[in-house]
């Protein structure tokens, strides 16, 4: 049970504080993170709550922007794999791996095109949507309703632009050579 929890997710995260984002080199500061002791691995996402609409069916979603090539560092995806493959989430893709019990629940399948509907906040602070059609490359089982019925991925850029600039800063996912040792590493993350 703890591998499958720990499956899909890091140990910690790394979220630039508003006013420091506009001046976060996310690149530099996974360059000094993963040369800290005990850090493992780190890669760069950006995480939404969005809508999933495939006629008639409507379902919320976090929708998870990931580096491909880095993602291995801080999650376990391949065994979960049910086609499909992180490669395929190439930038300007709109691919999405979702997953089973999600696609479940929209009637898809690989192949198959969603809708994403993310709300935003237009000019004057009024409610909008981006709209974005995506297609399904592949889907993800982890034997965990919290991952399984509400989590796609797709490619960090992808995501980046559903979003408003200001709120496209990705943040960290790191990953531990122990994970109960993540409390401890706080004050080291703090100095870098």
């Amino acid at each position: 049970l703890r591998s499958r929890l720990l499956s899909l997710s890091a140990h910690a995260r790394v979220v630039p504080a508003a006013p420091a984002a506009a001046a976060y080199d996310a690149q530099a500061l996974l360059a000094r993170l993963r040369q800290l002791p005990g850090v493992a691995g780190a890669a760069p996402y950006l995480e939404i709550e969005a809508l999933a609409v495939h006629v008639p069916e409507m379902l919320p979603m976090t929708l998870r922007g990931i580096d491909p090539a880095a993602e291995s560092q801080v999650t376990d995806m391949a065994p979960l794999l049910r086609g499909g493959s992180l490669a395929d989430l190439r930038p300007g893709s709109n691919a999405l791996i979702m997953g089973v019990s999600l696609a479940e629940q929209l009637g898809v399948g690989v192949g198959d095109r969603v809708t994403v509907m993310v709300p935003v906040a237009a000019a004057g602070d009024a409610p909008a949507a981006r709209l974005r059609e995506f297609v399904i490359r592949g889907l993800f089982e982890a034997g965990l309703q919290d991952h399984d019925s509400t989590l796609a991925l797709a490619q960090l850029s992808d995501v980046a632009g559903l979003l408003p600039p200001a709120a496209a800063t990705p943040a960290l996912r790191l990953r531990f050579d122990d994970a109960l040792a993540a409390p401890g590493m706080a004050p080291a993350i703090r100095q870098v």
